[in-house]
């Protein structure tokens, strides 16, 4: 699943740091595992927060990246994920996220064909730095079965939400299951998705 998104521009939302201050990103901002994004928490669910992309366990000791996405099959199983289902759950907003086909060497830009941002359904935690006594927030993004339009390129697909979807996800009364169940019945169509190849590694 994808490593790369654009943020895109945000300035319809007033985004919360860590000190209480407000900041808007940059215009078309790129995110990666370890970037710091947009991100609205059912703890908080009026405020838009900035949280670390690349969930880290009470296990680790140091900053990783490895926890970037968690698979809807393993979110019973899994035992950090397990944790977190039904109890901290998070919406990340992004403007288009992009993929790499390696069988046809190519990599792909996926945007709403609306233009609109995508909302991926996540998960949340805090994280405390035992080196620096820091609080991190941190979360991991949610992937699924793709769709067909994102089967010709990927066997893997983020958990899109429509824009009245989000209060569903981070609706604190439902559990963990119902909120899975519902990711299942309401998966992003193909044709809400416009794909186009963004580079072409066979050329030049």
């Amino acid at each position: 699943m994808c490593g790369h998104v654009e943020i895109g521009e945000q300035k319809d939302l007033r985004i919360i740091s860590r000190d209480g201050s407000s900041y808007t990103p940059k215009s078309d901002s790129g995110g990666k595992p370890g970037s710091m994004m947009p991100v609205v928490t059912d703890a908080s669910p009026t405020k838009v927060q900035s949280f670390r992309w690349g969930l880290l366990s009470l296990d680790d000791d140091r900053i990783h990246s490895k926890n970037k996405h968690a698979r809807i099959e393993s979110l019973f199983t899994v035992p950090v994920w397990k944790e977190l289902i039904g109890r901290k759950h998070c919406v990340v907003r992004i403007q288009a996220f992009f993929e790499y086909n390696r069988e046809q060497e190519r990599t792909y830009r996926i945007e709403r064909a609306d233009g609109q941002p995508f909302y991926i359904a996540g998960l949340w935690d805090i994280w405390l730095d035992i080196k620096t006594n820091v609080l991190l927030p941190t979360f991991v993004m949610i992937t699924m079965p793709p769709n067909s339009a994102m089967a010709e390129i990927h066997d893997r697909m983020p958990a899109i939400l429509e824009r009245n979807q989000v209060k569903t996800w981070l609706n604190g009364t439902y559990t963990g299951s119902q909120r899975v169940a519902y990711l299942r019945e309401n998966p992003c169509v193909a044709e809400d998705l416009k794909i186009r190849v963004e580079k072409d590694h066979r050329i030049g």
